[in-house]
């Protein structure tokens, strides 16, 4: 009997154990998936969080004001634009053809000089801002089938001209006495996409002042398409460089107008215009 009751007790402890572990295992697996989801739900938070950090406010539409208005003002800030000379009009005495071989000329401040026939000491009479250094130079004597050497004239801080007179008779003559034979109008730069928007503005500003003050038979603000548009019969095109030229009568080599463009804008640096009888 007494083995009967022992047989009995332990039956009912080792249910009683087999409950207990039920019940734990039970409780650990609730406390572990209740965790889990607490961990899932953070890093959750923590990631739209972040998103919305690198995002930044919106509007109630959707769109990102903030974002917009900046991206306006950069594109209206950075917008590259070539200067042109819209008050461009012919002066009287020169010609329609923006390369005329028989009508060599340009006008400074309602002047007009012919190459060929204008004299040094008529560009200085009429007002070529020449430095002092090449006025300096007028009364050298300059030997028959010679040229003088340059004589140099700012129009302004970034345009500048370029002259040279040539004795084409048959005895010395002074300086001031020879012909003009050469012209260079040159802008020292021309507005470029990579220049910041100060110096473009200062550039172009420079550019039309000397536009201005001298008048060629093409504005100074023209590009090359222009140009070509323009004046496209006897071009010789190599690359920026455009020329129109005429073989001398009297002396080897040609003479005529020589345009030289920017690389990247295709807008005028440079026009040399020479002359030979």
């Amino acid at each position: 009997m007494r083995n009967k009751k022992m047989l009995i007790a332990g039956l009912i402890t080792v249910v009683m154990g087999i409950s207990i572990v039920g019940c734990g295992n039970d409780g650990k697996s609730t406390r572990e998936t209740e965790s889990t989801e607490q961990v899932t739900e953070m890093e959750m938070a923590t990631e739209e969080e972040s998103e919305a950090e690198d995002i930044g406010d919106t509007e109630s539409d959707g769109s990102y004001a903030d974002e917009t208005d900046y991206s306006d003002d950069s594109e209206e800030s950075t917008e590259f634009t070539m200067p042109v000379y819209e008050d461009f009009t012919l002066a009287s005495g020169l010609s329609e053809n923006y390369a005329d071989l028989d009508n060599r000329s340009f006008v400074y401040n309602g002047k007009k000089f012919t190459l060929g026939e204008s004299t040094l000491k008529d560009l200085i009479d009429g007002g070529i801002p020449f430095e002092q250094n090449s006025l300096n130079n007028s009364g050298n004597n300059v030997n028959k089938n010679y040229e003088t050497d340059r004589y140099t004239a700012d129009i302004n801080d970034y345009v500048t001209m370029q002259f040279m007179f040539g004795n084409f008779t048959d005895s010395e003559q002074k300086a001031e006495d020879c012909v003009l034979s050469y012209v260079r109008y040159s802008h020292l730069f021309v507005p470029n996409p990579d220049y910041d928007a100060s110096m473009n503005a200062e550039i172009s500003e420079m550019m039309l002042d000397g536009a201005k003050q001298v008048n060629f038979s093409f504005p100074t603000t023209i590009t090359k398409d222009q140009l070509l548009e323009k004046c496209s019969e006897n071009a010789e095109v190599d690359g920026k460089i455009v020329k129109y030229s005429v073989d001398s009568e009297v002396y080897m080599g040609s003479s005529g107008y020589t345009f030289e463009f920017d690389d990247t804008t295709g807008q005028l640096k440079e026009v040399r215009i020479s002359w030979l009888p």
